[in-house]
């Protein structure tokens, strides 16, 4: 025998064998049954189990989405903050410059007072 005879005799016991349509051997209709019941057993399992991992991956998001806005409005708060603190200190600044502009001028009213020491 050649070997290409050999490939397709190997090829077409292999089809017959895996082929799904064809029964080597026909179950009895108990065990046909069965296999039906244990399939449908199996497939709501499986959908059960996507279905709670679905629902705990929609939990997890939640929780992100809650933990991200939660931090965005902390951060704005404290941006807010910040931006008060330097408005603040500007106007300070402000006032300051303009007691010592006032002081230099002539204007002693706007002098800083020396401080009396501590007893």
């Amino acid at each position: 025998m050649r070997f290409g005879t050999l490939a397709h005799l190997g090829l077409a016991m292999s089809a017959l064998v895996m082929a799904p349509g064809v029964a080597l051997a026909e179950d009895p209709p108990e065990v046909v049954a069965e296999r039906q019941k244990l399939n449908e057993q199996q497939a709501k399992f499986a959908a059960d189990q996507i279905a709670g991992w679905q629902a705990e991956r929609q939990a997890v998001a939640e929780k992100q989405a809650e933990a991200d806005r939660a931090y965005k409005e902390a951060l704005a708060a404290r941006e807010a903050e910040i931006a008060a603190s330097q408005q603040a200190a500007a106007d300070a600044r402000a006032r300051w410059e303009a007691a010592v502009a006032a002081c230099n001028a002539g204007d002693y009213s706007q002098c800083a007072q020396p401080q009396s020491p501590q007893k």
